[in-house]
């Protein structure tokens, strides 16, 4: 009788166990944000195969840049130029993503040209492009260009009553220092309320 108990006890303590552990696995791997169009100011996209989603620093790294509260920074310029900049602040080697489109005034397909890296602060060139760098302290790093055709954006909403921009995204971007080496962006998806979502 005591073993039949102390089996079952065993059993119940192996089984508690892996399901406990199931579930600390599911919270801590971040999900992406469901594709949707309604200003839900949500971003997020799969970097080589590991989930971004934005994400503001922790305190011990000073914070990001202040335009890029809560690791998301969305501005819709009074010439149609669209700029997204969202990353994964809490941590060295996290990415995070600037996304460029200019003269943007209606849904439809945007094809990704050659980045010089650069952010809307500079110079920026007249067509659509893309750069992604892991945050890092120090301020140069490395850092993942796109080329010309090497991924679109495709802009699914674009209500200018309501201020909603919603789409998707895809990519393979290029090692600037080493062209051979590259980077596959899969699964870009974001809907901004531009109303709100700056604040």
């Amino acid at each position: 009788m005591k073993i039949k108990i102390l089996k079952t006890v065993l059993l119940f303590a192996v089984i508690l166990f892996f399901n406990c552990s199931n579930n600390d696995d599911s919270i801590e791997q971040d999900q992406l944000p469901p594709i949707t169009q309604t200003g839900a100011n949500t971003f997020g996209c799969v970097v080589n195969g590991k989930v971004l989603i934005p994400k503001d620093a922790l305190p011990s790294l000073g914070g990001p840049q202040s335009s890029a509260r809560r690791g998301l920074s969305v501005n819709y310029h009074s010439n149609n130029n669209f700029v997204i900049y969202a990353g994964n602040f809490r941590g060295e080697n996290k990415p995070n993503i600037y996304i460029y489109i200019n003269n943007l005034t209606s849904t439809g397909t945007y094809s990704f040209g050659l980045s010089n890296g650069e952010s809307i602060s500079t110079f920026e060139p007249t067509y659509p492009h893309c750069w992604i760098k892991p945050f890092s302290i120090a301020v140069n790093g490395q850092k993942y260009l796109s080329n010309t055709n090497s991924g679109i954006v495709t802009i699914t909403k674009f209500d200018s009553v309501n201020n909603i921009i919603s789409g998707t995204f895809q990519l393979t971007a290029f090692d600037e220092n080493n062209p051979r080496e590259t980077i596959e962006v899969t699964n870009g998806r974001f809907d901004f309320n531009l109303n709100t979502v700056n604040n």
